[in-house]
């Protein structure tokens, strides 16, 4: 996309009533193209008056990725410290690491804790204002019979839990889901797969933790109208219906902050997450989206 094209996607963005826009920056590269999005792509963001939260790892490395983020050029607190400079404070520390398929083995939520412990104060360092949320957790599996890890997976209130074990309380600034739930609506319980419909669990987990007043973003959700990726076709107006019932079951929870939908735009023909298709026709969910009040 070009520079242009990406300022002119943004406004769009902005006009629906956005407030958000959620950017890769990794460091496998420099500061100014970091193999996720560029400090210009970033500018534009901003230029188009929304707030950028920005995953900062390496999308060619597993994790825990900790000799990464302390990289010999200090990358980290170059970057953050750029990055506040553009009044962008909000950052993100890898993403679903409750799946195996983002480490090299099972995951680990003590490996992940520790990440946490150095990259958190080395951010808060660079930035006084940043705010830091651990990464956005995947929906994997069901309450019942029990929430431990399986398959390499973990249920995300499962991998949140043995974190706190592990010492993560004071690491991290907001609790982070992407709360998928698709065939199942936002609003119907089907058991723990919908996040969204145990919560409260989730709420009881970080209150005994000593984390209430702490914020839960919802920082991936949505729907695929098309076979991109491989996941199964569902019906626009079933995407529309996903998009109406997140925002209304969000609604009900104080706890619950900024929520983010993915995705912008399909990534080929073949459809996927998009309120746009690829050749950049609005799909109905974009009047949907657009008509959410914020």
């Amino acid at each position: 996309m070009s520079a242009s094209a990406a300022l002119t996607a943004f406004q769009d963005m902005r006009s629906t009533g956005a407030q958000w826009v959620r950017l890769d920056c990794n460091y496998a590269g420099n500061v100014s193209s970091h193999g996720g999005a560029t400090i210009q792509t970033i500018k534009e963001a901003r230029a188009a008056g929304l707030n950028v939260l920005v995953i900062l790892g390496d999308g060619t490395a597993p994790i825990p990725e900790s000799a990464g983020y302390q990289a010999t050029n200090g990358w980290l607190t170059i970057t953050v410290k750029q990055l506040a400079a553009l009044g962008v404070h909000t950052f993100e520390i890898g993403n679903e690491v409750n799946l195996g398929a983002n480490w090299s083995g099972t995951p680990n939520p003590a490996a992940y804790t520790a990440l946490l412990k150095t990259v958190y104060p080395m951010i808060h360092a660079a930035d006084p204002q940043a705010s830091v949320l651990m990464a956005g957790m995947a929906p994997y599996g069901k309450e019942s019979p029990t929430r431990s890890a399986q398959y390499g997976n973990y249920h995300p209130f499962d991998f949140i839990y043995q974190m706190y074990k592990a010492g993560a309380h004071g690491y991290f600034d907001a609790v982070n889901l992407h709360p998928y739930s698709y065939p199942t609506m936002p609003a119907v319980s089907d058991g723990g797969y919908n996040m969204l419909s145990v919560l409260p669990d989730l709420l009881s987990i970080m209150a005994s933790n000593g984390d209430s007043g702490k914020k839960i973003w919802l920082t991936e959700a949505g729907l695929p109208t098309g076979t991109d990726g491989g996941y199964p076709s569902y019906s626009v107006a079933q995407q529309q219906q996903t998009i109406t019932q997140l925002f209304q079951v969000a609604a009900t929870y104080p706890q619950i902050g900024p929520v983010f939908l993915y995705d912008w735009q399909d990534g080929s023909s073949d459809g996927d997450f998009g309120l746009y298709t690829t050749n950049h026709t609005k799909k109905p969910s974009y009047a949907t989206f657009a008509g959410i009040n914020y």
